[in-house]
């Protein structure tokens, strides 16, 4: 069974020295996130990134926030109506079930949350479903070594393993990259309605800018 944080350790997931892992506004942005996408953040816990996820995305975009505990969602809801971030949606989820309709999302931000799945390859079914075709998917992750920061090693997946199931499960990776002293970033895009074997396509340029 994959790990889950502990809600009685929400203190941690609000530590203003979390963004010390890595600058969120420029990595969103490097991820390709831009004004007016529909952006869905995995496992938002108390809504760390929302403020960042909310401003880049302005007035014209829109964030939902999920999460599957009920205390995570509860706090993050306190956060978004104490920082007045009208554009966002804090949701309960299921482990499996996104409650959004088909093609409804443009870009997909997993921050420390890809280890805790306990089915990896079906989750990354569920985001093909609500995700629009050609959306992006970010992932953010914490390196597999010995860190002074995060849970240990053996609870969580290396780069690679994250892409081999991105891969299996017909999402194309096109780059994995180091972010700072303790995570890894893997850049991924949702196939396209009229790929039979996205893997087999022309690759494509993640992030966007570069």
């Amino acid at each position: 069974m994959a790990h889950k944080f502990d809600p009685k350790n929400m203190h941690k997931l609000e530590d203003p020295s979390r963004v010390e892992l890595f600058d969120p506004e420029k990595t969103l942005k490097e991820f390709g996130l831009r004004e007016g996408l529909v952006v869905l953040d995995v496992g938002t816990g108390p809504g760390f990134y929302l403020p960042y996820l909310s401003k880049i995305v302005g007035e014209k975009g829109k964030v939902y926030a999920i999460d599957i505990q009920e205390e995570m969602v509860k706090r993050a809801k306190e956060k978004v109506e104490k920082e007045n971030l009208k554009n966002v949606e804090v949701l309960l989820s299921e482990e499996n079930r996104i409650p959004l309709p088909d093609n409804s999302v443009d870009f997909v931000f997993m921050a420390f949350t890809f280890h805790e799945l306990e089915d990896p390859k079906a989750f990354a079914q569920e985001l093909k479903r609500v995700a629009k075709p050609y959306g992006y998917l970010a992932v953010i992750d914490w390196k597999k070594e010995e860190r002074d920061k995060g849970p240990p090693p053996e609870e969580v997946l290396s780069e690679w393993e994250v892409g081999l199931i991105l891969d299996d499960a017909g999402i194309r990776v096109g780059r994995v990259v180091e972010i700072g002293d303790y995570c890894f970033g893997v850049y991924a895009m949702f196939p396209g309605e009229e790929e039979e074997n996205p893997l087999m396509n022309i690759p494509f340029k993640i992030p966007p800018g570069l």
